[in-house]
């Protein structure tokens, strides 16, 4: 987890055009770890120790994808994973309600692509599920918003890993 830990701080501004790709890299492998610490949990064995670095890893992904749904340019399922973990819903508990398959709904949160009809009946779901949290869905932008995701290179401003460079020297000597 500590190699997780570390590639989640490193991660670029979510306005940066990197973010997602790199995000996407660091919740591809933490479904990996996730998926193995699940299965080790429900061995005949369990220990103590894996429950809890499977509570951790758990708690980190929901963070890290609560991060990228809000993102510019975040996919409808790191959308839906927020606002189905927000409503306290399984994705069978969604899929059924929505008449979807819940591999779909893990597909989708897993970074695959919707057809437009799929699409359409997730951002309706989002915005239901978001309405039983009270919290808006993700994918909402107020006008107000948009105009301060400009880019930092837009303005001109230079930022290591969230840092002006003027903080951070220059690292060239």
């Amino acid at each position: 987890m500590h190699m997780y830990t570390a590639a989640i701080d490193a991660l670029p501004f979510p306005e940066d055009k990197k973010f997602h790709k790199r995000s996407e890299i660091v919740l591809s492998g933490m479904r990996k770890l996730r998926a193995a610490l699940t299965e080790a949990a429900s061995s005949i064995r369990p220990s103590p120790a894996v429950i809890v670095a499977l509570s951790d890893v758990r708690r980190r992904y929901d963070t890290l994808m609560s991060h990228a749904a809000t993102a510019p340019g975040s996919s409808v399922g790191q959308q839906l994973y927020v606002a189905r973990i927000n409503a306290k819903l399984s994705a069978q508990e969604v899929a059924n309600g929505a008449g979807l398959s819940a591999e779909l709904l893990d597909d989708l949160e897993a970074g695959a692509t919707p057809t437009d009809e799929e699409a359409a009946k997730i951002r309706d779901l989002i915005a239901a599920l978001g309405e039983v949290t009270g919290d808006e869905h993700p994918g909402d932008h107020s006008p107000e918003h948009d105009e301060h995701t400009e880019s930092h290179d837009e303005h001109g401003e230079s930022h290591v890993n969230g840092w002006d460079e003027s903080l951070v020297g220059d690292n060239q000597g």
